[in-house]
């Protein structure tokens, strides 16, 4: 006699010539067949995990270019920092779209499974729900370790980096983007700067033109030298003009005005509200664990979210995955979709409220992971996936 499973038209013999070896314990060919559906499943999910996080992260890089180029435009960002920075942004950018391939990844391998009614003859072959928690956490728990350790350190790492760059590229005009003889359009063309050249210390400029615009007035500064520096108690970034003259007047109208310096500094474009975000993105998670500002524990707590949303949505796509016999193939996905948007868009409004001091900082965050935990538990309990359920 022999025993076996028929998986994908193949049979898994567990067990030959009975006869001869005499009867084993019924316990011991479950093990067998679990120790093998537990691979399969966690094969399907890695995979379908990786092909996903490989797609969404093409698409988090394109976005990221997007915002460094405009960035760019605006002045905000030297042009010769463009990879580094992005190079820089990937612990935030796997932060955001590894939950999310986690989730897709066991609602996309389920969903194959019960369409193609694998699922239906799994558990008439005595597979119970529960099994499919091994799977699961050899997938997520690995994946939630990487994304705490990103999190709370590459990710203000990275950001303090950030910072230093842009720094020590305010005071080197080729780092900066700046090219002798060129014409420089920045803040969407209210600003345009000229450099006749450029010393070999990439930060002592020669004959600069500048063209400002400010509402109906118009400015032209023109100075035989300029530099660059930054304001250490402020982060604001100045270029400063020796030995020129600004001449300032406005369209259709006759009243202009000249005015000759010796220095003058010119503010350049920043935006405040980023430059203090990004300072509190660079500091040390030690220093924020045990802060009673708002907006440092609002940050501590968005960095832990990352690493329990991958394990609290991987355990929601367990009932999310389920589907009947004759169910479509589009209703589960839009179910998906539209939870996770709930839950993510929940999350965001919860941390800029904690931010303006709107809302305490416990239970914070929490909240909302104890909920859809909750959810997904009583979904998974209810549609027959907890012990004792078959």
């Amino acid at each position: 006699m022999a025993a076996a499973w028929v998986f994908r038209d193949k049979p898994v013999i567990l067990q030959e010539n009975t006869d001869k070896l005499g009867a084993l314990p019924a316990y011991r060919y479950r093990e067998v067949d679990l120790t093998i559906l537990q691979k399969y499943f966690f094969r399907e999910w890695l995979w379908t995990f990786l092909a996903t996080a490989v797609v969404l992260l093409l698409v988090m890089i394109g976005v990221s270019l997007g915002e460094l180029l405009r960035d760019i435009a605006g002045g905000r960002v030297p042009a010769g920092l463009l990879g580094t920075l992005i190079l820089l942004k990937m612990p935030y950018v796997l932060g955001t779209i590894l939950p999310l391939s986690a989730f897709i990844a066991v609602i996309w391998g389920l969903g194959r499974m019960y369409r193609d009614q694998e699922m239906a003859v799994m558990r008439a072959s005595g597979f119970t729900w529960p099994l499919l928690l091994r799977p699961l956490y050899n997938l997520l728990l690995p994946v939630s370790a990487l994304l705490l350790l990103g999190s709370l350190w590459l990710s203000p790492l990275a950001a303090s980096i950030t910072q230093q760059k842009l720094e020590e590229a305010f005071r080197n005009a080729a780092e900066w983007g700046l090219q002798a003889g060129k014409f420089h359009v920045l803040q969407g063309g209210d600003l345009i700067l000229y450099v006749e050249s450029v010393k070999k210390d990439g930060r002592t400029l020669e004959h600069v033109f500048i063209q400002k615009r400010q509402g109906e007035r118009e400015q032209v500064w023109a100075a035989e030298r300029g530099y660059y520096w930054l304001e250490p108690e402020t982060g604001n970034r100045f270029l400063t003009l020796e030995n020129g003259r600004i001449t300032e007047g406005g369209a259709g109208s006759l009243d202009f005005g000249i005015m000759r310096f010796s220095r003058n500094d010119l503010k350049l474009p920043e935006t405040e509200e980023r430059a203090r975000t990004d300072a509190l993105e660079a500091r040390p998670t030690s220093i924020l664990l045990f802060s009673d500002d708002p907006q440092e524990a609002t940050e501590i707590q968005w960095r832990l979210t990352p690493a329990l949303a991958v394990l609290v949505l991987g355990l929601l796509a367990i009932p999310l995955a389920h589907s009947a016999p004759r169910e479509g193939r589009g209703g589960r996905a839009v179910l998906g979709i539209l939870a996770y948007i709930i839950y993510a868009n929940g999350l965001y409004m919860c941390r800029n409220w904690m931010a303006e001091g709107g809302f305490p900082t416990i239970p914070g965050l929490w909240w909302i992971h104890g909920l859809v935990l909750l959810v997904a538990l009583f979904w998974m309990q209810r549609q027959g996936r907890m012990v004792g359920k078959g």
